[in-house]
């Protein structure tokens, strides 16, 4: 005796995504159109001197748009700031204004100054954020 089941497959309906989300700081660089239909895709880009986290893609997945992107912000080194703290960069090549997210930079105290206070002399630039040690006179 044989006993067959009947199976049954259910297509899922697909569902179709509205416009793709804005991200902070970033804009949709390809893949603009008036309608996303199933597995659509859109590529951000972030602005010069950022970096992208994620992606760079957005997906349409059963209407909603899958995908975790991020621009991380570049630090500005202000040299009046670093004239305030009586530092410099460690290495004269460095005398670049932006640096990316991650970045790390190292930085001397002026002649005739000694460090103060607890910030060490090699800072990482954390989205837009660089903490400056500083050097005193005393």
């Amino acid at each position: 005796t044989w006993i067959i089941e009947d199976i049954i497959v259910i297509e899922k309906s697909l569902v179709p995504c509205g416009k793709p989300p804005l991200i902070a700081d970033g804009v949709i660089v390809a893949g603009i159109k008036e309608q996303y239909k199933e597995n659509d895709q859109v590529t951000y880009g972030c602005p010069i001197y950022y970096t992208i986290e994620g992606g760079p893609y957005k997906t349409c997945i059963n209407g909603e748009w899958i995908g975790e992107i991020r621009c991380n912000k570049p630090c500005t080194l202000d040299h009046d700031a670093m004239n305030r703290q009586n530092i410099e960069f460690k290495y004269s090549r460095q005398d670049r204004i932006y640096s990316e997210h991650n970045d790390e930079i190292e930085f001397r105290c002026k002649r005739g100054m000694t460090k103060f206070g607890p910030v060490s002399m090699r800072q990482r630039c954390v989205d837009g954020v660089i903490d400056l040690p500083t050097c005193s006179g005393r």
